[in-house]
């Protein structure tokens, strides 16, 4: 039998002065586990991947000046973090992993109000941020030299510290960024107008690095490879901006990145945006610069075809970053060598949604992860130990809580069955998958089904588990995972988007019209007293089937509790380019009738009318589904999900797991 060739994934590279052990890499990514220093559990969260085969971490947003920092990150510029860093990178390369630093500096992105007190926002010309909408100074010549000896002084700490190498930002609309592109840079002296001043302050920051690190250590740069803005910089301008950065200074390598925060869904893509979403610009940065080691971000067409990024010539490595949040075994995988935790047997797949990642991040919490609630909590959580005395658990729920909480526990050992009386598995997944650009949910309900067969789960479908039925079973215990429905009628005691209640004429609930959305007609009034994903996901989906949607919503804003994941932009774009869609913000339904909806503005009383509407569609915060008396079908019943309350996949998930954990401690302690 012949055997099958290395896989190219599995080769190491030269970068610079050091050779990393793999092509598989971690970009940089906010976590927020460390504030101004290294954590032990930042380091714990590195140790983990590079134990589960990720050869290069870059460590992200270590801030080089005092008026850049931001709580819940490191600032590089402090000698006191030397220490702190040299602990972190020793246990990265004892785990076999080498480790480069991302040096920045957030501009204008940063908030007005820092961690020691109310500060400046600089950019290269006074603008309004695009991500906080503060108006920023115009850096002088000041300014610009502190910056200059912020980053020297931060790279020499870095290399003090124990990195292989510097990453010096030049993306994401920040300051170096800003001050190569004339969408920020509008100045008028040397810094600004042709390629030579807008390149003028990257090229010296380059020059301090390098004379202060020396040519014996790693230094290269993250770039933007395409603005992707009418009036920005486009993929042959960017490699001309690299081809004269590089005329200055030797640079290591190239990690590309696109994009900034005016259009921030390709700073942080989420699921709408395709997987390959700067493939064609990484293969030609690569291919204008054959020589050096170029990053592979956005290059893969899915997480399988990692290896053919390799082989076709895009990049050198391939930056698999939220992958390896989500599994921190996937390097390990994808070379075929046997995961640290064989708790999932394939890859368990990132689902692109940024709720636990980004959108944690985004609220000034540490990042976790929809699908693996572990990451980030290496150190309270370890591997579960095999149940001494296994028992008998029944799962009544086919949705992503009692999936999960049936892996788990059939995991450790104990003799699990789940019920669900569709006679298809994913629950609310199912719906939620069909929504235009949340296919990717799909990808976990795959990854659960499985799950369940390699851990042994007897599945039966098509059963509506009784009390009754339940004690017949036997069980130790019961886990009620039966989710959560679209109510029939209002369940708001307070607030909401009806002035008496629910009309009852022409008005359905969400899970219905989705069912059909071709019977609704051809104007439908939604009504949005949710305002989370799941009401802009009915909304997209209706979109499509109808002539004009309005939507009315008693929030001051549309969907007002997206935007954490940063795709906020990206569902706005994609609701006004449908031409019938309108919106009323500050709005609630005074009575509704055959063809008529009557609205009155919550904030002037003025109302206003709503002819010829087919169908009333009440988007209303769904509402759990338990099992009338359960507290009686075995002698430890738990309330999962959706089941105890409606909320995310997110805590779904999380809930199975610290189930797990709690059942494994139960096991202890009676031991």
């Amino acid at each position: 039998m012949t055997a099958s060739p290395p896989s190219l994934l599995a080769q190491p590279l030269r970068i610079g002065a050091v050779t990393v052990p793999n092509r598989i890499m971690q970009t940089a990514h906010s976590k927020q586990y460390s504030d101004r220093v290294e954590s032990d559990r930042e380091t714990a969260y590195y140790v983990r991947r590079a134990l589960g085969g990720c050869g290069l971490f870059v460590a992200g947003n270590h801030f080089v000046h005092a008026t850049g920092s931001i709580k819940g990150f490191e600032d590089a510029y402090r000698p006191e973090g030397v220490a702190a860093s040299k602990r972190m990178t020793d246990a990265v390369h004892e785990a076999g992993a080498k480790v480069f630093v991302q040096l920045n500096h957030h501009g204008a992105q940063a908030q007005a109000d820092g961690p020691d007190g109310p500060r400046t926002v600089y950019a290269p010309s006074r603008i309004l941020s695009p991500s906080t909408a503060h108006a920023a100074r115009a850096m002088d010549h000041d300014d610009i030299a502190a910056l200059v000896d912020g980053w020297a002084l931060s790279a020499e700490h870095s290399r003090a510290g124990g990195f292989d190498g510097v990453e010096i930002h030049m993306a994401h609309g920040y300051p170096l960024h800003q001050f190569l592109s004339p969408l920020y840079n509008a100045r008028t002296d040397e810094y600004g107008g042709d390629l030579e001043g807008r390149t003028r302050l990257p090229r010296q920051v380059l020059r301090a690095v390098r004379d202060r690190v020396g040519d014996d250590f790693t230094v290269g740069i993250r770039i933007v490879a395409n603005e992707f803005h009418p009036e920005g910089l486009d993929g042959v301008a960017m490699r001309d901006v690299i081809a004269r950065l590089r005329a200055e200074v030797r640079l290591d390598f190239l990690d590309l990145a696109a994009g900034g925060y005016h259009n921030v869904h390709y700073v942080f893509p989420s699921s709408p945006m395709p997987y390959a979403w700067l493939r064609d610009d990484v293969a030609a940065v690569k291919a204008a610069n054959p020589d050096i080691p170029v990053f592979g971000v956005g290059a893969a067409r899915s997480v399988e075809e990692a290896e053919e990024v390799l082989a076709s010539g895009v990049a050198d490595m391939v930056a698999l970053t939220r992958a390896q949040i989500a599994d921190p075994d996937l390097g390990r995988k994808l070379v075929g060598a046997a995961p640290v935790d064989a708790a999932s047997p394939g890859i368990r797949h990132c689902i692109r949604l940024n709720q636990g990642c980004l959108g944690r991040g985004s609220r000034g919490l540490p990042m976790s992860c929809t699908v693996n609630p572990l990451a980030g909590r290496e150190l309270e959580r370890g591997p579960r130990p095999s149940a001494a005395v296994p028992q008998r658990w029944v799962v009544v729920g086919g949705g992503p809580a009692g999936m999960r909480a049936a892996v788990e526990l059939a995991h450790d050992g104990h003799r699990v069955t789940l019920v669900e009386r569709d006679s298809e598995l994913g629950g609310q997944l199912r719906l939620a998958r069909r929504v235009p650009g949340r296919e990717s949910v799909g990808l976990l309900v795959d990854d659960l089904v499985r799950d369940l067969a390699a851990a042994g789960v007897e599945v039966r479908l098509g059963v509506s588990a009784t009390v009754g039925e339940l004690r017949e079973l036997g069980a130790d215990g019961v886990v009620v995972a039966t989710g959560a429905v679209a109510p029939a009628t209002t369940s708001l005691a307070l607030g909401g988007a009806y002035a008496g209640g629910f009309p009852a004429e022409g008005t359905i609930e969400a899970f219905t019209a989705v069912a059909d959305p071709d019977a609704l007609g051809r104007r439908v009034a939604l009504v949005d007293a949710d305002g989370t994903a799941y009401a802009a996901g009915i909304a997209l989906m209706l979109l499509p089937h109808v002539e004009e949607l309005e939507l009315v919503t008693p929030f001051e804003t549309v969907f007002p509790h997206i935007g954490a994941g940063y795709d906020r932009p990206l569902l706005l774009e994609r609701l006004g380019a449908h031409a019938g869609f309108r919106r009323r913000a500050s709005h609630r339904v005074e009575r509704a009738s055959a063809r008529e909806v009557v609205v009155r503005d919550v904030l002037t009383g003025v109302t206003a009318t709503l002819d010829d509407v087919d169908t009333v569609v009440a988007v209303e915060p769904r509402e759990s589904v338990g099992i009338a008396g359960a507290a009686d079908a075995a002698p430890r019943v738990v309330t999962i999900g959706d089941a105890f309350a409606p909320r995310t996949i997110d805590a779904a998930i999380f809930e199975a797991v610290e189930l797990a954990y709690d059942v494994a401690g139960l096991a202890v302690l009676r031991g």
